[in-house]
């Protein structure tokens, strides 16, 4: 190894004392409450563990089901799962992955963990180096949030995969012990950018404005479709949020930015238009100005006629009966 190489690291731990492993994780990762389901009996850690830097990759398989409640990680961090399943939660944001599936550790959250019997791998990259990836892409410093974590489709998630596996089979060439600094920056800033693409996060926009919480146009298009779709359910501000893949705070400020308004009163809109259309075409012998009205979610008849009138300058009754 030359003296500006950057060395390889490989650790191995195999465990079956609880304490001695969350003193582990705790130096590894964060602090942490872990607490284990069962009686501890079956109780196993194995890790695996390769690192250059920044860069660090960790195989770390539990033989039991346990939960975690953890500090801000201040690095990024996501899990790829081979077998077992794994749940991330932190307030709004929340997600399960399986074998096969990929889940992001959102940094800078107290997080609650499940895992069940999991083997994965999990990835840990700077957050510069991420935030340095969506300054690229136009976002300000400390305005990069993540609004999810999953991955925005299959083939994302997927995309995210083969960077791991690439990204393991370039720290593990037979007889190296060292990486060059230039080859590790490198795979590092490639990992970083490949995340700013496949986690829902504030970069992902078409016309990116600076603030706490941009919105992407596409991410509106999607809201927008969902409450058409729906407009007739019971639906709330939190299935609109999550059928469009982001927080319930960054869909509100889309809607004001690009529709002046707010969701909630976006598919109110929407209602008011299906009951008016309703009303236009009923036959006000067999149906009446209540009926309709609940039938598109207005279940206080005043509210809704004084809200139709003001949309559409008549009485809904005399749209019925016209």
């Amino acid at each position: 190894m030359s003296a500006n190489e950057v060395p390889i690291i490989h650790a191995a731990t195999e465990s079956r004392d609880f304490e001695e492993v969350r003193d582990l994780i705790t130096r590894r990762y964060v602090d942490h409450i872990p607490m284990l389901d069962g009686s501890g009996h079956d109780f196993e850690f194995r890790s695996r563990m390769i690192s250059a830097g920044g860069l660090i990759i960790d195989r770390p398989r539990y033989l039991a089901r346990m939960s975690f409640r953890t500090e801000p990680f201040p690095t990024f961090l996501t899990s790829s799962v081979l077998s077992g399943r794994y749940s991330v939660a932190t307030g709004r944001l929340h997600g399960q992955a399986s074998a096969g599936e990929v889940i992001l550790y959102p940094p800078g959250a107290a997080l609650d963990l499940v895992l069940d019997r999991s083997d994965q791998y999990i990835l840990q990259l700077p957050m510069e180096a991420v935030n340095r990836a969506a300054g690229r892409l136009g976002v300000k410093p400390g305005d990069l949030s993540f609004d999810g974590v999953t991955p925005i489709n299959a083939a994302a998630g997927r995309r995210w995969a083969d960077t791991v596996v690439y990204l393991i089979r370039m720290l593990t060439v037979p007889g190296e012990t060292a990486i060059h600094p230039l080859m590790l920056s490198t795979l590092i800033e490639t990992a970083a950018a490949t995340a700013v693409t496949v986690f829902p996060n504030t970069s992902m926009t078409m016309d990116y404005v600076a603030g706490p919480h941009p919105t992407a146009p596409a991410v509106v298009r999607r809201a927008i479709d969902y409450v058409e779709a729906h407009a007739a359910d019971p639906i709330t501000l939190e299935d609109i949020a999550a059928a469009a893949g982001v927080g319930v705070r960054t869909l509100q400020a889309g809607f004001r930015r690009y529709l002046d308004t707010t969701p909630i009163g976006y598919l109110f809109r929407v209602r008011l238009d299906h009951a008016h259309y309703a009303l236009q075409a009923a036959d006000p012998t067999v149906e009446t100005v209540a009926t309709i009205a609940h039938r598109w979610g207005f279940t206080h008849l005043g509210r809704f006629s004084a809200r139709y009138r003001s949309t559409f300058g008549r009485r809904p009754s005399e749209t019925l009966r016209s």
